[in-house]
């Protein structure tokens, strides 16, 4: 009855909390700071840029005989600058070079610690360059309850929570090798729903299957608004030197019902800020159905990660386009870190710096995104990134990536040159 009560409270408080920011999000949101792998304090006050003392941040946790707290906070400041030719111009307009407020996050979890204890996680995000006048600056990003059902179910979690698809969306944004997602077209970072997940076979296999419908915030029926169904399987054919080499290997799907018989893929310029690139526009359609290749190979300081993704829309005029996007990275960590694998979440987290001039990592990257099909002329973009990321500390890190865009679309072929820089702290 206890377990029941909460739940119904956790969606009454998402439905309050989250009705208008759902509707008013414009970006895709930076993702929690929780993690496995935890910051080794005595390394705080070592590096040349000093990062704050372990006894300033002892308010951010609590351990109580109930309850405990741990509070997170994450700001990323972002200046981007695009060139564009004139074709590239004609296809998507002017893009903007500007500052962006990336996040401003703030985050709360812990455990009620009832016999089965009870997860909770809560993560509220300032997002007020990104808003028009009359949105509110604060929104939810997350908010969620979890519990340990038993050895083979594994967790289950209620709440406003990520898909569980794709090894972008799974990973964490701001602690990828790259500094944005370019998969955005084929999925929703957030919305509401059930999750349950599990490892097994030594941690060496997971699993997570979910269900979501958020019609409850949005000004739809159940049935208009549609579900979404994501399951994903990882395994590790290959984990050896405690992890310094490994193999990991995923697949997932996605099911998604048409929102009011209406399907729409977009993406944008692997930018915060850009407009949409790819853009099918609605199409009129009952359902689509995605399936994710992904692929991680690290050997120390050295990985490869590639992911591919093909989706199929199943249109009312049974013409049935489908789309696909790919990319390829490559990452070498110069100082020697490598990025630590986690098991319970299947993706390697970010790079813990263990010299006092922090760890330097070279990044490059191939995309491509195709939303051209049938009738259907969505655009294609291919892109090549390259970066440098400086995780000065265990907490800040500071990047410089290029990029170089050309989109085929509209019967042109347009250019785009960008210069991103990034500041993050992460705690």
């Amino acid at each position: 009855m206890r377990m029941f009560s909460l739940r119904i409270l956790t969606l009454l408080a998402l439905y309050f909390l989250c009705s208008r920011e759902a509707e008013a999000q414009f970006t895709e949101p930076v993702d929690s700071t929780q993690y496995h792998v935890l910051p080794d304090p005595s390394m705080s006050e070592k590096y040349f840029i000093p990062d704050i003392p372990k006894k300033w941040l002892k308010w951010s946790q609590f351990e109580g005989k109930a309850f405990s707290m741990r509070s997170g906070f994450a700001p990323i400041v972002d200046y981007v600058w695009n060139g564009q030719d004139n074709e590239s111009k004609e296809q998507v307009g002017e893009q903007e070079s500007r500052f962006d407020l990336r996040s401003g996050r703030m985050t709360f979890s812990g455990d009620f610690k009832f016999s089965n204890p009870l997860n909770y996680f809560l993560s509220v995000e300032y997002k007020g360059f990104d808003r028009g006048p009359e949105d509110p600056p604060f929104g939810v990003t997350d908010l969620s309850l979890s519990i340990h059902l038993n050895k083979i179910l594994g967790k289950f979690t209620i709440g406003k929570i990520k898909e569980t698809f794709v090894y972008e969306m799974v990973g964490d944004a701001a602690n990828l090798p790259f500094t944005e997602r370019i998969l955005n077209p084929f999925f929703q970072s957030r919305s509401i729903g059930i999750k349950l997940m599990n490892g097994f076979y030594d941690e060496r296999m997971t699993f997570a299957v979910g269900w979501f419908n958020d019609w409850f915030v949005k000004d739809v029926s159940f049935d208009d608004n549609g579900n979404q169904f994501t399951a994903r399987l990882t395994g590790l054919p290959i984990y050896q030197e405690k992890g310094k080499k490994f193999l990991h290997l995923g697949i997932s799907s996605r099911y998604n019902q048409a929102a009011k018989n209406l399907l729409r893929y977009r993406g944008r310029n692997e930018s915060n800020i850009s407009s949409y690139y790819v853009d099918t526009k609605d199409i009129p359609a009952d359902h689509s159905w995605s399936v994710g290749l992904e692929g991680l190979w690290s050997y120390r300081n050295f990985s490869f990660l590639s992911e591919y993704v093909q989706s199929w829309a199943s249109t009312y005029d049974h013409s049935n386009p489908s789309f696909n996007g790919f990319y390829m990275s490559g990452s070498w960590v110069i100082s020697g870190e490598q990025r630590p694998y986690d098991k319970k979440a299947a993706y390697a987290r970010r790079v813990m710096p263990t010299g006092t001039s922090g760890a330097w990592e070279l990044v490059a990257r191939y995309s491509r995104l195709d939303m051209n099909d049938k009738q259907i002329e969505g655009g294609i973009l291919n892109k090549l990134y390259l970066g440098l990321n400086w995780w000065a500390t265990q907490h800040w890190r500071m990047s410089l990536g290029y990029g170089l865009s050309n989109l085929d679309k509209l019967d042109l072929k347009g250019t785009t040159n960008t210069i991103t820089t990034r500041l993050q702290w992460i705690y």
